[in-house]
């Protein structure tokens, strides 16, 4: 799955046509608010300025080619706090960053017209800890080798022959081959990827967590902002230097939500 958008021009590729059928893939972040998680991680192509979502749910790019090949013409995916207008800010000074979303710039195509944008640190705690059920619909998993976090839909439905530990669970890990994904993908079912974090132009730390921004900054030291870790068993929010380079996952508003139950 691929949108891509220029300053000049769209490009994209339809959504699978069942992918939100009959409320699939819909996520209270708060009472009587819901939205729809983008297709993948946010991109960036340094060369042609373009953005993309991730073709898949759980690639991830990196950050330090794109130093140790020049013109890099491949895609990047770690980004300093609010840098849709300067995605390749590397700088480690905090007070060179300032928020603004990046999808209200980087003019990726919607359904129904309405923008991607990024969440805040209250809609984040209310899809983890609020909505109801609330600790069924996540679960750690490995995704075709790939750690991170599955963020399941409202009204999730397993698929036939599909079993997920969710929750707290610690010290397990499900494990979704190709086949198991894919039907849990089909189901509406979201996966936050770990990935890195990068520091200036290079990358640190392992690939076992996961990192990703909010709108949301830290009042109380000045130049960190809010974001969502995934490490061990249990999502929490932290606050780190907003010249961290962090992955990004947008989502939409839906225009009419469904009544909680």
């Amino acid at each position: 799955m691929l949108f891509v958008a220029a300053s000049v021009g769209l490009m994209a590729q339809s959504a699978p046509a069942d992918s939100n059928a009959k409320g699939k893939g819909l996520f209270s972040v708060g009472p009587q608010r819901q939205v729809r998680f983008s297709p993948g991680n946010l991109q960036y192509q340094p060369t042609t300025h373009l953005w993309r979502f991730a073709p898949q749910q759980n690639q991830v790019q990196g950050w330090e080619p794109y130093f140790a090949n020049g013109r890099y013409k491949g895609w990047i995916d770690l980004f300093g706090w609010g840098t849709a207008l300067s995605p390749e800010n590397y700088s480690e000074s905090a007070s060179d960053y300032s928020f603004v979303d990046w999808g209200t710039f980087c003019g990726l195509p919607t359904d129904g017209g309405l923008r991607w944008r990024t969440m805040s640190l209250d809609e984040w705690t209310y899809l983890l800890s609020k909505r109801p059920h609330a600790r069924r619909l996540y679960a750690l998993a490995y995704v075709e080798g790939k750690y991170g976090l599955i963020l399941l839909p409202d009204n999730w439905k397993s698929p036939k022959g599909v079993y997920l530990k969710t929750g707290p669970k610690e010290d397990y890990v499900n494990v979704c081959n190709e086949e198991k994904w894919a039907k849990l993908e089909a189901a509406g079912a979201i996966f936050l990827p770990s990935e890195v974090k990068r520091l200036g132009t290079e990358s640190q730390g392992g690939a076992s967590i996961c990192h990703y921004w909010m709108t949301s900054s830290n009042s109380k030291k000045t130049g960190e902002s809010l974001y969502l870790m995934v490490d061990s068993y249990l999502p929490q929010v932290k606050s780190a230097s907003r010249a961290n380079g962090f992955s990004v996952r947008l989502v939409q508003d839906v225009e009419t939500a469904v009544p909680e139950q």
